[in-house]
């Protein structure tokens, strides 16, 4: 054979190569689901600490919230977080003519954050730093079941291990007091132990899938930059 062939079907082999490796990168690099993995590195959860404890760090997890989230919006859409034909892309609109920092991109982060805060806070019984973060009659009801399980001597040993998606159910806008409610479905170990770490109910090893619905608080217009968490219910 001469030597025009032979670099003809190095070319070819070269090519090949190539496309066999192409396709094991799209394989091998996708993730999607729950893996049951803990590894901080593909946490959605890895942020810095706040200044304050009841103010909510941004930073975007590696994998991108939009892969988490029904309300994706293409880059040249209004910055308000959802397209024009959303219900809810009108009362966006109006909190954020008051608040000019507002995005919904910012906001979902922030509650998955405080998503994580506030059940580490309540599994814990440090209602110091829940009091920060819930309205009085949220607070009211997380102490409550603090204060039964201090009396029977039980303790949580619970986990979050992701959230697998954060969606917007609802938004309101009344004055300058606005109003939103997110979806979060996820992973959790949940199980409740005695005072000899006993486990009472639940399981230490398997993972549950739990769905929250949870409704967010602020006065829009104020410089507090915090939002309250004013009401909890089951997805």
């Amino acid at each position: 054979m001469d030597s025009g062939s032979d670099n003809i079907e190095l070319i070819i082999l070269a090519l090949i190569a190539a496309f066999i490796i192409f396709q094991l990168r799209k394989v091998l690099g996708s993730r999607t689901g729950y893996d049951g993995s803990d590894d901080e590195d593909q946490s959605s959860f890895d942020r810095h600490q706040a200044e304050e404890d009841n103010v909510v760090p941004i930073r975007r997890d590696k994998a991108g919230s939009s892969e988490r989230r029904e309300n994706d919006v293409p880059e040249n859409e209004p910055s308000v977080g959802v397209k024009k034909d959303s219900p809810f892309y009108g009362v966006l609109c109006q909190i954020r003519d008051i608040d000019r920092t507002f995005t919904l991109d910012i906001f979902l982060d922030g509650a998955e954050y405080a998503y994580r805060m506030i059940l580490e806070a309540f599994w814990k019984g440090d209602k110091t730093d829940l009091r920060n973060m819930l309205n009085k009659e949220v607070f009211a009801q997380f102490s409550k079941v603090i204060d039964d399980m201090k009396a029977d001597r039980h303790h949580f040993d619970n986990k979050l291990m992701d959230v697998e998606r954060i969606d917007l159910e609802d938004v309101s806008l009344t004055g300058t007091m606005a109003e939103i409610t997110v979806r979060y479905v996820s992973h959790m170990v949940l199980s409740t132990k005695d005072e000899e770490n006993r486990i009472m109910s639940g399981d230490v090893t398997e993972p549950v899938k739990v769905t929250d619905i949870w409704t967010f608080c602020r006065d829009v217009k104020s410089s507090d930059p915090n939002w309250t968490l004013v009401a909890t219910r089951n997805g």
